[in-house]
């Protein structure tokens, strides 16, 4: 049976339609590779609009998380990373750069929740709005095509580490790291097309007649606490590190594992539209509030000590319901005209030409 998690930064287990569902951590790495490698990899200036976000609920617990910055003010993370167990979220942090920045604003995909939190639906994704623009880092641009299949990809998370032979451990969150894998649709695992995955190669198993068993040179898997973080495909955000999966039972992210992130591609109209339609509410203290009662569904999630979060928490946050859709945003009127009339222009210069020729 295949069984899944959700990465965020606890050791709890999620059940889903499929099978055991479990949250992504950052990152086991081969055994014969050093994590320095991994790091270095990380802190690559093509990763640097991947941060850190650490949360406190109402009970006033603490989790850790993973996010990448889309614009001056925004951060696209996993919906899940907005929840701990029946606790609503109290308070979050994004900090990047050696600086935190408090949040004033959630949103998850309202697919997150009709789903009934279903992972593998493609839907586990949400904003962060932060109290104040980042002007020093520039943000991810979106993956807009639909070629990622069989590209290689980065992963990019805060979440914990081990090694292939070992699987993850759970007192290692917090430090970046990056690694890469070759990426497919979710179809060709049974999924959601929604996703994409990628497998963790055990180079003492290569396969010399099956090019895909052979590993990439820094191979990765998801962990606790990866949830939210990013995955690139060609320098551009491609997915949202999700959930992992197991062929053998066990969720540590040792070899054989698989890793999975929600599609940019196929949310990036929903992305635009909220944004946008966020963006002139001003503080949104008018907004409804989403309940907090959550469904039993337990997350696996990295929890923190107090002593070990980053930034202020303290400042309210705003939870704000999904009213946008996933469909092409609608051009503004002026560019509407503009286009017609130039379309028009088009026509006419057209027809002018052909006169011109029968006149010849």
């Amino acid at each position: 049976m295949k069984t899944q998690n959700l990465i965020t930064s606890t050791v709890t287990v999620l059940v889903a339609a499929a099978g055991l569902c479990g949250s992504a951590i950052a990152g086991t790495i081969r055994h014969d590779r050093s994590d320095t490698q991994y790091t270095n990899f990380a802190n690559q200036n093509q990763f640097a609009s991947v941060g850190r976000l650490d949360m406190r609920f109402a009970n006033n617990t603490f989790t850790g998380c993973s996010g990448t910055l889309i614009s001056a003010n925004w951060v696209l993370t996993a919906a899940h990373c907005f929840e701990n167990g029946q606790q609503s979220l109290a308070g979050a942090g994004f900090t990047i750069g050696g600086r935190s920045y408090s949040i004033n604003l959630g949103l998850q995909n309202g697919g997150w929740a009709s789903s009934n939190r279903n992972a593998t639906a493609g839907a586990d994704i949400g904003l962060y709005r932060l109290s104040s623009s980042i002007s020093n880092i520039n943000p991810a641009t979106l993956y807009s095509g639909t070629n990622e299949d069989l590209q290689v990809g980065s992963y990019v998370g805060f979440g914990n580490t081990g090694n292939g032979i070992s699987g993850a451990n759970t007192t290692s969150f917090g430090i970046k790291r990056a690694g890469q894998n070759t990426i497919g649709l979710g179809s060709r695992l049974g999924y959601s097309n929604g996703i994409l995955v990628s497998d963790f190669d055990d180079p003492r198993s290569v396969d010399p007649s099956q090019p895909l068993t052979r590993p990439l040179n820094l191979e990765y898997q998801l962990a606790s606490g990866d949830s939210g973080g990013a995955l690139f495909i060609g320098g551009l955000l491609a997915g949202v590190n999700s959930f992992i999966a197991s062929t053998d039972g066990g969720l540590d992210s040792d070899y054989g594992d698989i890793s999975a992130t929600t599609r940019v591609s196929s949310q990036q109209n929903w992305i635009r539209n909220a944004i946008s339609g966020l963006a002139g509410t001003g503080v949104l203290n008018s907004l409804p509030r989403t309940s907090s009662n959550f469904g039993p569904t337990t997350l696996a999630q990295v929890i923190l000590d107090e002593s070990e979060v980053l930034g202020d928490l303290s400042q309210p946050l705003e939870i704000v319901q999904d009213t946008w859709d996933n469909s092409e945003p609608v051009p503004e009127p002026t560019t509407v005209v503009g286009g017609l009339l130039s379309l028009g222009g088009f026509i006419l210069a057209r027809r002018r030409q052909k006169l011109a020729q029968k006149q010849a």
